[in-house]
């Protein structure tokens, strides 16, 4: 590297000998620029899809807390212990100290009850009624940090709610869209399923647009109005800042501690669920992983092989220009010139065409990224950091792509040159 000459990049008529060698083949050259610009637009789309499919899966794990447990009942599939299979199982309040007594430690924890299609209704100053069909959790305080949630008005379900069992709402983005339009909803009343509700906040759940459309009351409420025979749809538990290795365990010694409190065979996936919100993040991200280093290894590979094509074309090209090569040597040219013009050949060859298929994978993804509103995937877009580190690789491939034929080209005799017809 010490033959470069560093003069040469800031000269002028060096830069117009390398334009005219560029496109004194201009077939070749394109060719091999195209070869170049692929290799950097699949590597570059590739890397947008990827974050769009990951973006996604996150959203999805954005509705509950990444590091929690969910517990919940179902129905049995297999007969076990005297009772028939398609047994429903449910969870209740008494359940609770047992399946705390099979985990390290529970930071937070909130019960649910779920009800569907709930009719909401709110009527209005002048006297008019506005309402709709929307979804009621019964929850506890903690609820929050288990289903991340922002609020944005008031406050969320708190401890004097549950124990006294009182008749306040929290209520989403959706509800206060439909029924109360520009109006503040704190302070005013609501009847769910006819039963008369006070709104004390508003939240939203950048999670999932169904949970928007929801009206979150007190547990205790929910149970004493919708569930009177005193089971609980669905328990989550926080793992706080546990390995994952150990909300597997811990996850492992619930579910089998309710198999065999509810009477479910073993081997039986339906009876009762305990998902690990932890181990399922850990695996997506490990795909994830995998994914990103294939898309890597496919770009530059494709990388490479465009370096390979500036390689032997400048190769070609010290090869036709031999005599042209000995008359500068001739003529008293240092090697350092010569190196200096076949590497800046290479690089300009490698930043034109590298630059160009950077500039189509930014464009693609910016048409595609507005369409893109998939659950599963959400806003391909291209990370800054990997368009700069692609620039740097195509720069220093360039360099050495080019540095091969440059010292084939200093390592010419003039005598041997001038002689070659």
């Amino acid at each position: 590297m010490a033959w470069l000459n560093p003069k040469a990049m800031f000269d002028r008529d060096a830069w117009l000998e390398v334009a005219h060698n560029v496109l004194a083949h201009p077939l070749r050259t394109t060719l091999t620029g195209v070869s170049v610009a692929l290799g950097i637009f699949i590597l570059v789309v590739m890397q947008g899809l990827g974050y769009g499919l990951q973006h996604g899966v996150e959203g999805q794990f954005a509705d509950d807390a990444v590091n929690s447990i969910s517990v919940e009942g179902g129905r049995t599939q297999i007969a076990y212990r005297g009772n028939q299979s398609n047994r429903p199982v449910r969870l209740t309040n008494e359940d609770l100290p047992g399946i705390a007594s099979q985990a390290d430690t529970i930071p937070a924890f909130s019960r649910r009850i779920r009800l569907w299609g709930a009719e909401i209704v709110w009527e209005n100053p002048e006297g008019e009624n506005k309402g709709g069909s929307f979804g009621v959790r019964g929850v506890d305080p903690a609820h929050i940090e288990l289903e991340p949630s922002v609020l944005l008005s008031g406050r969320y379900i708190n401890e004097r709610d549950v124990s006294d069992s009182r008749k306040v709402a929290v209520v989403g983005p959706n509800i206060v869209r439909d029924l109360f339009g520009k109006t503040d909803p704190i302070g005013a009343f609501i009847r769910i399923n006819a039963v008369l509700f006070q709104v004390v906040g508003t939240f939203e759940d950048p999670g999932s647009r169904w949970e928007n459309r929801v009206a979150y009351i007190p547990f205790s409420t929910a149970q004493q109005l919708y569930r009177t025979e005193g089971w609980v749809d669905q328990i989550f538990y926080s793992t706080g800042d546990m390995e994952t290795e150990a909300t597997v365990a811990q996850s492992g010694r619930m579910l089998s501690w309710l198999k065999d409190v509810k009477a479910v065979h073993p081997e039986d996936s339906r009876g009762v669920r305990v998902d690990n919100n932890n181990e399922e993040y850990a695996m997506y991200a490990s795909i994830f992983e995998g994914i990103r280093l294939f898309i890597w290894g496919i770009g530059l590979m494709t990388l490479l092989a465009g370096a390979v094509g500036v390689a032997n074309i400048l190769a070609i090209g010290v090869k036709e220009r031999t005599k042209e090569i000995g008359v500068r040597k001739a003529l008293g040219a240092t090697n350092g010139s010569i190196v200096s013009l076949v590497v800046m050949e290479s690089t300009v060859l490698m930043l034109v065409s590298g630059s160009l298929g950077l500039m189509l994978a930014v464009g693609l993804l910016s048409v595609v990224a507005p369409m893109a509103d998939h659950e599963y995937f959400q806003n391909p877009q291209v990370d800054h950091r990997i368009a700069l580190f692609a620039l740097g690789v195509l720069v220093l491939t360039g360099l050495a792509s080019g540095l091969g034929p440059a010292l084939r080209a200093v390592a010419i005799r003039p005598v041997e040159a001038l002689r070659d017809e």
